[in-house]
């Protein structure tokens, strides 16, 4: 059993599709960014994407990790996979630590990974999505890039209603 992941900039339908998903009874797993962005602000926390990646991308990392040690008893689907992090350091320009380059990506996820485009039309931001459109359409050829280095082939879905997005995966898995 090995996780999906749903990737792409911020913005564009990940975690509308995968509830989707969840109600059609797939096992998924919640976005780690957005939650660690969540805790930081909750308790005034700088490790954030924009005031201290490298912490972010750290705690980020440690609870990706925690999530893969558990059992699956069937595919998942995961809102951003653990390489999504190097990504985000890229657009910071910064180093990429030895765990993440030297990380098992393909024991624990499907080498087909599902991108969801940047999509003007959908994108706002809000308190855990900061990034300009401008910004965020440079993450996602960033995420594109990386995931094409580490060997994976990205699926990009259309741009077009969740039920099209939902049946698009479905009929690529079964």
């Amino acid at each position: 059993m090995k996780r999906y992941i749903i990737t792409g900039a911020p913005g564009t339908g990940k975690t509308t599709l995968l509830n989707a998903l969840q109600q059609q009874g797939y096992c998924t797993f919640k976005e780690v960014s957005r939650r660690v962005i969540v805790s930081q602000q909750n308790i005034n926390g700088t490790k954030t994407p924009w005031q201290d990646i490298i912490g972010f991308t750290e705690l980020v990392s440690q609870q990706i990790v925690q999530e893969l040690a558990l059992p699956l008893t069937s595919d998942a689907f995961v809102d951003r996979g653990l390489a999504d992090t190097i990504a985000y350091l890229n657009l910071k320009n910064h180093p990429i630590p030895k765990k993440l380059q030297q990380f098992d990506y393909k024991n624990y996820y499907h080498t087909m990974v599902f991108l969801l485009p940047i999509w003007e039309e959908i994108y706002i931001i809000d308190s855990q999505r900061l990034q300009s459109f401008e910004e965020a359409s440079k993450l996602q050829d960033l995420i594109i890039e990386v995931y094409q280095k580490l060997g994976f082939s990205i699926i990009m879905l259309p741009k077009a209603s969740i039920t099209e997005r939902l049946k698009f995966i479905t009929n690529f898995i079964e």
